[in-house]
């Protein structure tokens, strides 16, 4: 699920099906209007960007080692993840995670420490162009804050 919602977000899948859903007219009028519109759905290239992955429970560690295979350069934030891969580059704080993540995944439990996790001052030091996946719990980010960076 987190692989797919990585390359729904690169790929921009979800308005493109839309835009593909919506044209009407005839075979030559909607191959025309794909050739004109395909290009507001680019994305972006998987290899190269940085995916920050909070949270190395087995399905946070599942991810990280996924992701090597699709070129990330995944950081992590905790000493002791003895089934993540050596390629895994570890982080020094959970800020550092926020800061370098091109997209950030996270797979923390809800307890008292994660409930807003994501929060105003974690989304200031992202990049304003990251992305964010919770597969987690909705009350580990703070939608409130999410709105208000966009």
């Amino acid at each position: 699920l987190v692989l797919a919602g990585l390359f729904i977000t690169s790929r921009n899948l979800i308005p493109a099906a839309r835009f593909a859903h919506e044209l009407t007219g005839t075979d030559a009028e909607i191959a025309k209007a794909v050739e004109a519109g395909k290009k507001q759905f680019v994305g972006f290239e998987l290899p190269g960007k940085t995916l920050g992955v909070i949270g190395l429970g087995a399905i946070g560690v599942r991810v990280a080692n996924a992701a090597l295979g699709l070129g990330y350069d995944p950081a992590i934030s905790v000493d002791h993840a003895w089934n993540l891969s050596a390629e895994v580059e570890r982080a020094e704080s959970m800020e550092e995670v926020f800061k370098r993540a091109d997209i950030l995944t996270v797979h923390v439990p809800l307890i008292e420490a994660t409930r807003g996790l994501v929060s105003t001052q974690r989304l200031a030091l992202m990049k304003h162009s990251a992305v964010i996946l919770n597969f987690a719990r909705p009350e580990i980010v703070d939608e409130a804050a999410i709105v208000s960076a966009l």
